[in-house]
């Protein structure tokens, strides 16, 4: 008699064979030439490198237009998913922030030392998506009828557009095993994530001399209030904070107001940060704004209107579930330490999460606070090459 557990690992070891560490260096350099900012450019030129890279994987690639020169790509192996046969997605984003200053080189000029992969989008997350393609077409090689699934979305960096765009046109009703999002982690793996909100406060005053401030009304004053009413706020959640994402959060990123020091000013804009736990909306962090807002307003002639400008939701997947475990296990088997996380950050996972109601985790390549987002973001080749193993184990664990 054929023992099944033969056969599986058989197919696992021959997987892993097919793993190539600097092919996935050669990827990921490619699609950092590919300079993608956002905001300030567009991302079709990172997705082109892509569907190269997937072509000559044996890959299927078809393109979800969002905006001029901004589509979406769907890489798919094997057939697509069944009730029978649910399929794997992994989720990534091909547009990077913009590079900045402080660089010792070019930034979109890759460059291998010592170790490491560095240029803008090694971490996040341009080296993590070629780990990714490398994984799933090495367990299509050897397991042909698996569907198998990379979505990389465009705009994750600003407005979160494209997920926003795949989900209004895809249906609900796909099945999933798992979604696996491939930001960076540093190798542990994330089961539960806030998410974010990013609102706006228009104050509206009347302008007058500064040499009778009473004439006017200051928008700059009322906005004050305001700030000090979502310090509060922020002060009031966090005392609340528990399990494993503690709590929501505020944050006032920019201010913007006045003409000059003349000037009563007749205009401030508040952007503002808040993070969402699990389950709760954008739409429910505006009300609480708004309502902030109304307590903050005076009868001195100003007004202010608060408006949602994106959301990105949370999500919290069961410590106990298989999921997990098999990710704990991959990475273990690989000699990664493996620990089970939050994020403070956000990502589109919840997007998935909520649409598809399939479980979700981050891991991937890379430390999101310690080389994302920064000059010389660099990322470690050899955890690019323990990423693609872990993801070739993962998803073979979860088609037994």
């Amino acid at each position: 008699m054929t023992d099944p557990g033969a056969g599986a690992d058989a197919d696992l070891e021959r997987a892993l064979a097919l793993v190539d560490e600097a092919t996935i260096v050669a990827d990921a350099s490619s699609l950092i030439l590919a300079a993608s900012e956002n905001p300030g450019g567009t991302e079709l030129v990172a997705v082109r490198v892509l569907e190269s890279i997937a072509s000559r994987l044996g890959g299927r690639s078809r393109r979800e237009p969002v905006a001029p020169d901004r589509p979406n790509l769907s890489i798919r192996f094997g057939p697509d998913p069944t009730e029978a046969v649910p399929g794997i997605l992994m989720l990534g984003h091909s547009d990077v922030v913009p590079a900045g200053e402080g660089w010792a080189a070019d930034p979109f000029n890759p460059r291998v030392a010592d170790g490491w992969l560095t240029g803008r989008g090694a971490a996040d997350m341009k080296g993590g998506i070629a780990a990714a393609l490398q994984a799933l077409a090495a367990v299509h090689t050897v397991r042909p009828e698996l569907p198998l699934e990379l979505l990389v979305t465009v705009d994750e960096e600003d407005l979160a557009t494209g997920i926003e765009a795949h989900l209004a046109a895809t249906d609900a009703a796909a099945v999933y095993r798992a979604c696996i999002v491939a930001e960076p982690t540093d190798l542990a793996v994330v089961i539960a994530c806030r998410g974010a909100a990013n609102l706006q406060v228009e104050v509206s005053g009347r302008a007058a001399h500064a040499g009778r401030p009473e004439d006017g009304a200051s928008a700059i004053t009322t906005a004050a209030r305001i700030v000090d009413w979502i310090a509060d706020d922020h002060a009031r959640l966090r005392a609340g904070a528990s399990g494993l994402l503690g709590s929501a959060t505020w944050n006032v990123g920019r201010i913007e107001g006045g003409h000059g020091t003349s000037i009563v000013p007749d205009r401030c804009t508040l952007l503002v940060d808040r993070r969402l736990m699990p389950g709760e909306t954008g739409a429910e962090a505006l009300g609480q704004l708004s309502a902030g807002i109304e307590r903050a307003l005076r009868d001195d002639g100003c007004t202010a209107d608060a408006s949602l400008l994106m959301e990105m939701p949370g999500f919290e997947t069961d410590r106990a579930h298989p999921l997990v475990g098999a990710a704990v296990d991959a990475l273990v088997a690989e000699g990664a330490p493996a620990p089970v996380e939050a994020w403070t950050a956000a990502c589109e996972g919840g997007f998935i999460a909520r649409h598809h109601g399939c479980p979700t985790i981050i891991l991937g390549p890379g430390d999101i606070t310690g080389q994302a987002h920064q000059p010389d973001e660099r990322v470690r080749i050899a955890d690019l090459r323990a990423a693609a193993r872990a993801y070739v184990r993962l998803a073979l664990h979860l088609h037994r």
